[in-house]
């Protein structure tokens, strides 16, 4: 009887250690192209540089010569989501994202929406 208990609580322990991997998340910090798509056939360009703390992610996006700071930013495994307050022609929204990081830990693919806007797609690639 005592030998199955120890082997229980060896499965247990083990399977809860490897749980946790899979939850960690996955560190995001640093540069990253960004592309945006929108329908019917629009194209967009930034750069996003992260930090990331745990679950918690901060930083900017934008192109040339504005720059957006990351608002609620969060990864979760491979899940990044992120909101930038943006101004634009002198009217300001509110962009959403949502993407999932590749298993290299070098793309993330999603979708953003635009307060009042059009949503769309993105890609990222990491910079090295």
């Amino acid at each position: 009887m005592m030998r199955h208990s120890r082997r229980y609580a060896v499965l247990t322990v083990s399977v809860m250690l490897c749980s946790s991997r899979v939850l960690t998340a996955s560190d995001v910090s640093g540069t990253w192209d960004l592309q945006m798509r929108f329908p019917p056939s629009v194209t967009s360009t930034g750069t996003c540089l992260w930090r990331q703390e745990r679950d918690r992610l901060t930083g900017t996006c934008g192109g040339d010569t504005d720059r957006f700071r990351v608002t609620h930013g969060e990864v979760f495994a491979n899940q990044v989501s992120w909101q930038l307050d943006v101004t634009q022609g002198g009217a300001a929204g509110l962009m959403r994202f949502a993407g999932e990081l590749d298993g290299e830990g070098t793309t993330i693919n999603g979708s953003l929406s635009i307060d009042g806007g059009a949503d769309g797609t993105f890609t990222m690639k990491k910079k090295p």
